[in-house]
């Protein structure tokens, strides 16, 4: 990960030699002036994770980022004061031998960490924390960073508005960004719906299967985060899978250079809200795939980089796995779905993880976190919130993982890492007045609607551009084990939004990347009109159907409008 800021100046001694002599004609012997020893080298003071900010309330917000250095710095807040840096621990900052080697190898396309010195892993990184408070609600700031021997940083942040402010609130919500320096010159399979050649709309074109994306994974996740950025949103939702391997720490850098580095600053002014998904709770440098030693070494990460709403949890690896935030008329409560019930996979969403071994909760019902989330729930509806949920699993959609839970094999009409578990919780939502559920997982844009409770897939990030069911492994797609409201309103980017090509040009339609965008305002005196609607960036092509390097800023034709009566 490239350092953003630069070393201070160095003092340069310099050794002189000088010459004497009188004016009565004898010579003297000339004199060697004392060496002045130049200093010894200093590092330069970096931070390689710029300042981004978390946990926002009426009266405060975290300040967090990530250096070379264990000086304290100041934040300061304009109109507000200073704020000296805690320094905290990153033990869980580490690097193994094959990312170590990737560094220095041939592949290392996007240029991660190219500053360090052949062989070397990067330098152990210092974390820096710091709370402003005594902050106005709803109120905008600005902040600098002072970090001595280091470049200023500024930016503005935002505090959360009171639940009576009636102002209104704009976020933006996406998922399976899955972040890794291998998606630098790596594109996606990209294939179309067979609606245009008279086949069911949730069908695969044949011709498309092996067909790729016309930009690789990093320059549209890159476009992507650009166009969040201009729409001012409050905060930042992350449904899960926001790396490729959560104990793969190259991935964990590669997320920073988007949202916190060199690449973007999104998450300087808009605090990130994350869920765990499967992809946080996978690989270990020592012990690949799924198992306990993966899964605790990519908490230890998770829970370094994360400020968090507490849980109240009787285990400590249980925080910042769920959790309620209050933004003004808005709760947003995270549920970690990433393991059930390991003894019946129908209520299991990963058969390879040990809940036990692991430490990562059970969701179903009866169980610590059901129970928290049946309370807060209950408690933010009396409280006349408009209430939001998000978490990995997508529950109602056609992907892969929308197939029942089972060890039989996709081929075979089962998955072992199913969304289908969590659809135990629909009664909970619907009871309760959830405005909408956010999740991913299947790597789709997709939206039903059950009961009044709308359901969005917002996998689309910047990693894959899935489609329904999983062609050509199968062509079944499982919209049948969609609830009857869920068929009725069933929307997907795949087969309501078709391609329209001139040529060899496509200038409309397609899968793409983007988010969704949401918006809760006021309406009349007490109700709320919640608005969401999915945005892109589309790659423009040229005649050959090459891409530009260009993209449009576009919203899809599937704009949702909800009147939250209070």
């Amino acid at each position: 990960m490239k350092p953003y800021f630069l070393q201070s100046a160095l003092a340069v001694g310099v050794s002189v030699l000088v010459g004497c002599g009188g004016d009565s004609g004898t010579s003297t012997p000339d004199v060697e002036a004392p060496v002045v020893e130049a200093p010894a080298p200093v590092d330069p003071t970096t931070i390689n994770i710029l300042p981004y900010v978390q946990n926002p309330t009426t009266n405060s917000i975290s300040v967090i980022w990530f250096g070379s250095t264990a000086e304290p710095a100041t934040v300061e807040v304009e109109g507000v004061g200073s704020f000296e840096s805690e320094i905290q621990a990153t033990d869980a900052i580490s690097y193994g031998t094959s990312e170590v080697d990737y560094i220095h190898g041939d592949s290392n396309y996007g240029g991660i960490h190219t500053d360090v010195a052949e062989g070397e892993a990067p330098q152990a990184l210092y974390k820096h924390y710091v709370q402003v408070d005594g902050l106005e609600p709803g109120a905008s700031y600005s902040y600098t960073v002072l970090q001595p021997g280091a470049d200023e940083f500024t930016s503005s942040f935002k505090t959360a508005p009171t639940k009576e402010s009636r102002e209104a609130i704009r976020f933006v919500t996406m998922s399976d960004m899955e972040t890794e320096p291998e998606s630098t010159e790596k594109t996606v399979r990209w294939t179309a719906s067979a609606l245009a050649l008279g086949g069911e709309k949730l069908g695969t074109d044949p011709d498309t299967y092996t067909r790729q994306y016309p930009v690789d994974q990093t320059t549209g996740y890159k476009a992507n985060l650009a166009y969040a950025e201009l729409r001012s949103p409050d905060f930042w939702v992350i449904a899960g899978d926001l790396v490729e391997k959560g104990g793969r720490q190259l991935d964990w850098d590669e997320f920073w250079r988007h949202s916190a580095g060199e690449w973007g600053t999104l998450a300087s002014t808009a605090p990130i809200f994350p869920a765990l998904g499967n992809h946080e709770n996978y690989w270990h440098p020592e012990h690949p795939g799924y198992n306990a030693e993966a899964s605790m070494l990519s908490y230890d990460k998770w829970d370094t980089y994360w400020d968090l709403p507490t849980n109240q949890a009787s285990d400590d690896r249980y925080e910042k796995r769920y959790y309620r935030v209050d933004y003004g008329p808005v709760t947003l409560i995270t549920l970690d779905s990433s393991n059930g019930n390991d003894a019946d996979p129908s209520q299991d969403t990963n058969l390879f993880i040990d809940g036990a071994a692991s430490r990562v909760p059970d969701f179903n019902r009866g169980t610590e976190q059901w129970n928290w989330a049946l309370s807060e729930l209950a408690d933010a509806q009396a409280q006349g919130q408009v209430i939001f949920v998000q978490y990995h699993h997508s529950a109602f959609g056609t992907g892969v993982h929308s197939m029942p839970s089972g060890s039989a094999g996709i081929a075979n009409g089962e998955d072992s890492q199913s969304g289908m578990p969590m659809r135990i919780y629909h009664e909970l939502f619907q009871r309760y007045g959830v405005t909408a559920v956010l999740s991913g997982h299947d790597e789709l844009l997709e939206y039903v609607n059950i009961d009044g409770v709308s359901y969005w897939d917002v996998g689309f990030a910047g990693d894959g551009l899935r489609g329904p069911g999983y062609p050509p492994t199968t062509d079944y797609v499982p919209f049948d084990l969609l609830p009857s409201d869920a068929q009725a309103t069933h929307w997907s980017a795949h087969g309501d939004a078709p391609e329209v090509w001139d040529g060899n040009k496509l200038v409309s339609g397609g899968k793409h990347y983007g988010f969704l965008e949401v918006e809760v305002r006021p309406s009349g005196d007490y109700n709320y009109e919640v608005v969401m609607t999915p945005r892109f960036v589309f790659p423009v092509m040229d005649d050959a159907g090459m891409a530009t390097g260009e993209f449009d800023h576009r919203q899809y034709n599937k704009v949702v409008r909800v009147l939250v009566e209070r």
